[in-house]
C-alpha cells in the first residue's frame, strides 16, 4: 500500500507549514528515515524524515508553499505500486489516525456539502475560537488552506491587518486589500525581500503574542561577581568531564530553574479560560541561526545539574545551528530565556513566546560604580528583565520571582 507523505505537526499549536525543498528527486529511491524534504516553522528549518522505503511519487509541494498539517504532499511507493485514486487523498483518515485534535476532519461527502452551503466559512476549531475571542469576523478572513478553510495563520494575519491594534494617534497599517496604503519613503531601494518562510512565521507568531498578551515588564540589576568566581572555579573541572566549557548562559539556566518552582505562575499557560501551572520546567534558550530565531528546549530542565545543563546546551546549540534538531526538541517549552549581552546589549524587553506565560530578557555585563562597605569599588552589574503575561501573573508576583533570581545569582554556589 502507498505510504502517505504529510506536512507534520511539531509541536501543539502548528497548523501550517512553509515548504523549503525536497531533498530526493521524483521518482528517486527513498530510504525510510532519510531526510527527505525540509520545512519551517516559526522556531527552525526542519529536515522531515522519509516513513518508508520506496519511490518518491506525486510531490506537489513547492518552495515557498504554506501547507496545513498533515496534507498529503507525495506518496512513497513499494516496486509494483500505482498511485492511489484521487478519492484516496483525502487526508481525513491521516488526521484521524495522529488523532490531532486541533484539525478539523469531515467526511469526504460532507466536505463537499458544507463547502457548498451559502455563507458557510471553513476554519478550523483553534480558528473558530480564536475569531470568537478577538471578535473577528470569519466572513471577512482569507483562508490559504484547502477549499479556502481558515487556519490559525489566517488569523493572525487579519489580526495585524487590523486599524483596531494600533495605539491613538499613531497612523494605522492599510488593511489587506486598501487602495490607499501607507505611502513608502522617497528613497533608492536597494533590495526587496518577501516576507515569507521562517521570518514570516516568526512575523505572525510574535505579532500575535504583542496583540494578544498585555505584557509586564520588570527589571533589575545583578551584581555577577561571584558568578564570574563560580564560573573560574568550576570551568576546568566541568569542561575535563563533559569537554565542554561553562557560558554563563547554563549558569543562568541553572538559576532559572533552580528558581522557577517557587514561582509557578511564571511557568505557567493560559489555555481555554484555564491557567496551566506546569509542574516541569521545559526551558526554552532563544538562539539566533541564519537571521532566524530558534529556541531550543531543554526538557525538564528543574532536574539537570550544571554540568548536565552545560552537556545539554552546548548539543543543542551546535545542531541547531547544522539544523539536525528534531521537532521535539523545538516544542513544549514553559519558559524561555533571550540572552544579547554577547552583542553588548545591556537591556532589552522581549516578547513571550506563546503559549508560555514569561520570558527572561538578559543584557550585558557591565563594569558600573557602586558602593560597598562604604567606598566607591566597580562591580559588573548585568539587567535582567522578565516580561509576563498579565493575565496570568501580577506585578508583584514577576518582582518576587525576580528578586529571587537576584538573591540566587549573587550567592549561586548552591547552584552546583
Amino acid at each position: 500500500m502507498a505510504t502517505e507523505v504529510i506536512m507534520p505537526k511539531v509541536d501543539m499549536v502548528m497548523e501550517t507549514g512553509t515548504f523549503v525543498e525536497w531533498l530526493t528527486k521524483e521518482g528517486g529511491q527513498v530510504n525510510k528515515g532519510d531526510p527527505l524534504f525540509v520545512i519551517t516553522t516559526d522556531k527552525a528549518a526542519i529536515e522531515v524524515e522519509a516513513p518508508a522505503d520506496g519511490i518518491l511519487v506525486g510531490a506537489t509541494a513547492k518552495a515557498d508553499d504554506v501547507i496545513p498539517v498533515t496534507e498529503v504532499i507525495a506518496y512513497i511507493l513499494a516496486p509494483g505500486e500505482a498511485l492511489p485514486t484521487k478519492a484516496a487523498l483525502q487526508p481525513v483518515a491521516v488526521a484521524a489516525a495522529l488523532a490531532l485534535d486541533k484539525v478539523e476532519t469531515v467526511e469526504p461527502a460532507k466536505a463537499v456539502a458544507r463547502a457548498s452551503e451559502p455563507g458557510k466559512v471553513r476554519a478550523t476549531p483553534v480558528a473558530r475560537r480564536m475569531a470568537e475571542t478577538q471578535g473577528i469576523d470569519l466572513s471577512k478572513v482569507a483562508g490559504r488552506g484547502p477549499q479556502g478553510r481558515i487556519h490559525k495563520a489566517d488569523i493572525l494575519v487579519f489580526q495585524e491587518s487590523r486599524t483596531s491594534v494600533e495605539p491613538p494617534g499613531v497612523p494605522a497599517a492599510a488593511p489587506a486589500g486598501s487602495s490607499t496604503p501607507i505611502p513608502l519613503p522617497d528613497a533608492r531601494q536597494k533590495q526587496v525581500i518577501p516576507l515569507s518562510g521562517p521570518r514570516k512565521i516568526i512575523s505572525e507568531r510574535m505579532a500575535y503574542s504583542a496583540f494578544t498578551a498585555p505584557h509586564i515588564n520588570l527589571s533589575l540589576r545583578v551584581d555577577m561577581t561571584e558568578v564570574i568566581r563560580l564560573r573560574e572555579r568550576v570551568l576546568e573541572p566541568i569542561q575535563a568531564q563533559t569537554g565542554q566549557r561553562v557560558s554563563y548562559t547554563a549558569i543562568l539556566a541553572r538559576a532559572v530553574a533552580t528558581v522557577l518552582p517557587r514561582h509557578p505562575y511564571l511557568n505557567a499557560s493560559l489555555s481555554a479560560g484555564n491557567i496551566i501551572l506546569w509542574e516541569d520546567i521545559h526551558l526554552g534558550i532563544a538562539t539566533s541561526v541564519d537571521e532566524n530565531l530558534i529556541v531550543p528546549v531543554i526538557r525538564e530542565a528543574q532536574s539537570r545539574s550544571l554540568g548536565q545543563l552545560v552537556t545539554t546546551l552546548a548539543d543543542l546549540t551546535e545542531r541547531a545551528r547544522n539544523r539536525r534538531l528534531k521537532p521535539t526538541e523545538m516544542s513544549g517549552g514553559t519558559f524561555t530565556i533571550s540572552n544579547l549581552g554577547m552583542f553588548g546589549i545591556e537591556s532589552f524587553n522581549a516578547i513571550i513566546n506563546p503559549p508560555e506565560a514569561a520570558i527572561l530578557a538578559v543584557g550585558k555585563m557591565v563594569d558600573t560604580p557602586v558602593v560597598h562597605d562604604g567606598q566607591i569599588v566597580l562591580r559588573p552589574l548585568m539587567e535582567v528583565t522578565a516580561c509576563a503575561d498579565h493575565r496570568i501573573a501580577d506585578g508583584a508576583s514577576v518582582a518576587r520571582f525576580l528578586a529571587d533570581l537576584k538573591t540566587t545569582l549573587e550567592n549561586p554556589y548552591l547552584l552546583i
